[in-house]
């Protein structure tokens, strides 16, 4: 059976300065520096990245460029690169996490919208029974804080 849902996450607010993700979506995310001292830190984590997929033997498609006073990061492997990436908000970096590390053993993400206050992430899933494949998600969402729309 072929289950649709969507995952919310909702973020907290804070007034420490530094890197935020201001919007994303699964190959494209655009991060802020509140604090206006550019994007070293994230210019290092890339190649930090990068050095390290290659020692793997992985060709990363991550790419950076500047739009007025914000950094777009672009390509598929976008998401997995922000787990280098220290964000100054700790629910973006659960929220990164969170992604990285479990949501393909949930299913296939279809679609992603975050914003500074939230991301939902529609997804697709094929499972024998509703029930059995919402009670075993339950542990990851509660760990996370993430909550469930079903369709």
């Amino acid at each position: 059976m072929k289950l649709d849902f969507t995952l919310a996450k909702k973020f907290s607010r804070n007034n420490i300065k530094g890197l935020e993700l201001r919007t994303a979506s699964l190959e494209r995310t655009v991060v802020f520096n509140t604090s206006g001292k550019g994007y070293e830190k994230v210019r290092a984590a890339l190649d930090a990245f990068m050095k390290e997929e290659e020692k793997e033997g992985r060709t990363p498609e991550v790419k950076l460029k500047g739009i007025g006073k914000s950094y777009e990061v672009s390509g598929k492997d976008t998401l997995r690169f922000l787990l280098k990436v220290n964000f100054i908000n700790e629910s973006h970096n659960d929220f990164i996490d969170f992604y990285n590390r479990e949501i393909h053993s949930i299913g296939e993400p279809v679609e992603m919208d975050l914003d500074e206050k939230a991301a939902l992430v529609k997804m697709t899933a094929e499972a024998e029974s509703e029930e059995e494949f919402f009670a075993g998600l339950l542990p990851i969402i509660e760990k996370y804080d993430i909550g469930i729309f079903k369709k």
